[in-house]
């Protein structure tokens, strides 16, 4: 491998190699009996319990269920995050208008109210998005709303003294430059929607993620509950690290000769 390779991967490498020393030390503090697997299992057990639920379809059909519910609760957060932002980032009045609503979601135990999700939508999925959804907006919308309030002065003077009207400003100066906080708020609303799925799913759910978590987690089956813990997180890492590597490339602001 070529020492460019290694110098660009350098950081993945270092994660897999910590992940692995881990599961090494894992599995030696297990087998010298200096830990109780009753209560943490081991590394080779979780393997056994993954392929044995690969096989028999049981993962694939709760994380079928869970995705279902984070990409409809996260993408209707988006939409709306993302427009509510942008309005209220240009109309002040609208900024006003919304804070209260949106700070209280931001701010209120949101699991609190999950009687009242039930008993206007019942047990399952419908729950489940509300949730997902409540938790990912905040985060969306604030990112967008700085995003929008905080573009650089001296391109929207340059844009000015070319000729520039409020309409262009918006849609060739304002929209481009936010991009990125744009960007950085879905990334961060990713774990927040993800954890709301897993909590509701907990809580009332007769399958997904969450449901086999709790379901495992109650029969004290440790390496069958880690699985599903273990595709939650692999499912939040791989999409808050590429949308991270998207947010990277969208930084344009930082780029010499943009």
């Amino acid at each position: 491998m070529s020492p460019a390779f290694l110098e660009r991967y350098r950081g993945g490498f270092f994660a897999l190699f910590s992940f692995l020393l881990i599961g090494l030390l894992w599995e030696f503090a297990v087998s010298a009996n200096w830990i109780n697997p009753l209560f943490v299992s081991r590394p080779s057990a979780v393997w056994t319990q993954i392929m044995a639920q690969v096989s028999s379809g049981e993962l694939l059909q709760n994380f079928s269920i869970s995705l279902i519910e984070f990409m409809i609760g996260f993408g209707l957060a988006m939409m709306l995050g993302v427009a509510l932002g942008v309005l209220a980032g240009w109309f002040r009045t609208v900024e006003y208008a919304l804070d209260p609503f949106i700070w209280f979601t931001y701010a209120a135990p949101l699991i609190a109210f999950y009687p009242l999700f039930v008993a206007n939508l019942g047990l399952g999925a419908p729950t489940v998005i509300a949730i997902a959804f409540l938790f990912a907006l905040p985060a969306i919308y604030a990112n967008t709303l700085s995003g929008i309030q905080n573009v650089d002065q001296d391109m929207v003077r340059m844009a000015t003294s070319f000729g520039a009207g409020r309409r262009d400003i918006f849609l060739r100066v304002a929209l481009p430059a936010s991009m990125s906080m744009v960007v950085a708020g879905l990334r961060l609303s990713i774990g927040r929607a993800l954890t709301g799925v897993v909590v509701a799913e907990i809580f009332g759910a007769t399958a997904g993620l969450g449901y086999s978590i709790t379901y495992y987690g109650q029969q004290l089956q440790t390496a069958q509950m880690l699985v599903s813990l273990l595709a939650v997180v692999a499912f939040g890492v791989l999409l808050t690290q590429t949308l991270a590597a998207f947010e990277a490339r969208l930084d344009w602001r930082s780029a010499p000769g943009t």
